[in-house]
């Protein structure tokens, strides 16, 4: 069993360039700890005990390496968070038209259900796109149950509109009601290597592109701006900027931009 794990330069070096190859993520010196906290995490499940043969299974077995990228991918969400940026489009947008939004990194949909609980509550008609690049986090999103600290921020005649309450089991927790659910679909996508397949009105990837490098925003935002039709909306995290890079997007509000 493992009790301590350490990583050599060179093996930090090499777990660094996958997760950053795979997904875009730059676990720099910085990261150290939290890398060596999610690979000891991984090791302890596999049964491994050394590094070595770990970085070994993750090269000859998809499964684990799945896993392996989730664990060091993954990051903390809630409903309503930088609720501004939703609360903007309620009160710019034409309820005559059916939207097509994308939630680009949906990490277990917290982001994509609190889009479409909002519209609903204002009579609009659209669809979401929730994608990420970890299948944990979208079994999350389609399973749609999350402990109650979640959606502490949600207004309490929304959460009785759109949550069931769970019981027994199930105590302290929500599920978000099927009217909801049939209104997200989720699948994977990797922003670096696929390419997008439909366009849309409005484009949410926050909080993600803070964990790129430069390169790697610009790859990301060409990507994602190709999608996005002409007058089309794109958001980003409030930790978050598109400044140094070249797009075709004018700022409308802090990390909000529209496509010329």
């Amino acid at each position: 069993m493992v009790t301590e794990t350490e990583l050599s330069p060179g093996q930090h070096k090499k777990l660094s360039r996958i997760v950053y190859e795979e997904s875009g993520v730059v676990l720099n010196e910085k990261k150290y700890s939290l890398l060596v906290a999610r690979i000891a995490k991984r090791m302890r499940i596999t049964k491994i005990t050394s590094v070595n043969d770990y970085i070994n299974l993750i090269s000859s077995d998809p499964g684990e390496f799945s896993e392996f990228i989730d664990a060091t991918t993954t990051n903390h969400t809630f409903f309503f968070r930088e609720n501004k940026h939703c609360e903007y489009l309620i009160k710019i947008l034409d309820k005559k038209n059916t939207l097509k939004i994308w939630s680009a990194a949906s990490s277990s949909g917290e982001e994509a259900f609190s889009i479409a609980i909002q519209l609903l509550a204002n009579s609009f008609s659209f669809s979401i796109f929730a994608s990420d690049v970890s299948d944990s986090m979208l079994n999350l999103g389609r399973r749609a149950v999350y402990p109650k600290a979640r959606v502490k921020d949600v207004p309490l005649s929304m959460l009785h509109a759109y949550f069931q309450k769970g019981k027994d089991k199930k105590k302290g927790y929500v599920k978000v009601k099927p009217a909801v659910q049939q209104l997200v679909t989720f699948a994977k996508f990797n922003l670096l290597s696929d390419t997008p397949a439909d366009t849309f009105d409005i484009i949410f990837c926050r909080n993600v592109m803070i964990y790129f490098d430069t390169p790697t925003r610009q790859r990301v935002v060409d990507n994602l701006c190709q999608a996005l039709k002409p007058g089309g909306y794109f958001f980003v995290g409030l930790a978050e900027s598109l400044n140094g890079l070249d797009h075709s997007l004018t700022t409308i509000l802090p990390s909000g931009y529209q496509k010329k």
